[in-house]
C-alpha cells in the first residue's frame, strides 16, 4: 500500500475542518452533528474519525486555525510599517470574513469557553498570541505616529491592550447580534478613541 504524504494528510484535514466550519456557521455549533460534518465533507465517517475523535475536537482545531490566520493577517497588515489600532481590528474582522468564519460562530465558541476547559485554553492562548502581536505593533505605532519614546510607547501599548482586545470583542459581538451593524463607523470610532 502506498504511503500517504504529509501534504495529503494536511489537505484532508483542511477539507474536514472546512466542512465543519461550514456546518457550524450554517447551523450553529450545538446543533451541528458529526453526521452533518461527514455529509458536508464528502468523506467517510472513518476518514473523519481518523483525524478527529469528535465535534468538540473539530471545533477546537478550527478555532486554532482561525486564530493562526488572524495572527498572519496582522503580520501582513503591519508589513509596510506601523499599523494603527483600528487597522489591526479591520485586518482581523476582514480575515474572519474572507475565511468564511461568521462572527456568530466566534461568539458561540467563546460561549463554549466559559464552561469547557479545552475551549478556554484555546481562547486564552489566542488572546495571549494576539496580545503579544498587538503589543509590539501598537508600541511601534505609538512611537512612530505619536512620537513617544520606546519606553513610553511600550507602556502605552501595555495599558491600552486590554481595552483594544475588548473593542475587538465588541466588534465581533455587535456584528453578530446587531442588524445593520456598521463596521466602518465602529472602526472610525476606535480610531477616534485611540488615534
Amino acid at each position: 500500500m502506498p504511503k500517504v504524504s504529509d501534504a495529503h494528510r494536511e489537505s484532508r484535514r483542511d477539507q474536514i475542518l472546512d466542512a465543519a466550519l461550514r456546518c457550524f456557521t450554517a447551523q450553529g455549533f450545538q446543533a451541528t452533528t458529526m453526521a452533518d460534518i461527514i455529509a458536508a465533507s464528502s468523506l467517510s465517517a472513518g476518514a473523519i474519525y481518523g483525524y478527529f475523535p469528535g465535534k468538540r475536537e473539530l471545533a477546537v482545531a478550527a478555532a486554532r486555525r482561525a486564530i493562526a490566520g488572524r495572527v498572519e493577517d496582522v503580520f501582513a497588515a503591519a508589513a509596510a510599517g506601523p499599523i494603527p489600532p483600528a487597522a489591526v481590528l479591520r485586518a482581523i474582522a476582514e480575515g474572519f470574513e474572507r475565511d468564511g468564519i461568521a462572527s456568530g460562530l466566534v461568539v458561540q465558541l467563546w460561549g463554549e469557553a466559559a464552561s469547557d476547559p479545552e475551549f478556554r485554553s484555546v481562547a486564552t492562548e489566542a488572546f495571549g498570541d494576539l496580545a503579544r502581536i498587538f503589543g509590539t505593533r501598537f508600541a511601534e505605532w505609538a512611537s512612530t505616529v505619536r512620537g513617544m519614546s520606546a519606553a513610553d510607547a511600550a507602556e502605552w501599548a501595555r495599558q491600552t491592550l486590554p481595552v483594544l482586545l475588548a473593542l475587538g470583542q465588541g466588534l465581533i459581538v455587535q456584528s453578530a447580534l446587531l442588524p445593520g451593524f456598521d463596521r466602518e463607523r465602529y472602526l472610525a470610532a476606535v480610531e477616534g478613541l485611540l488615534g
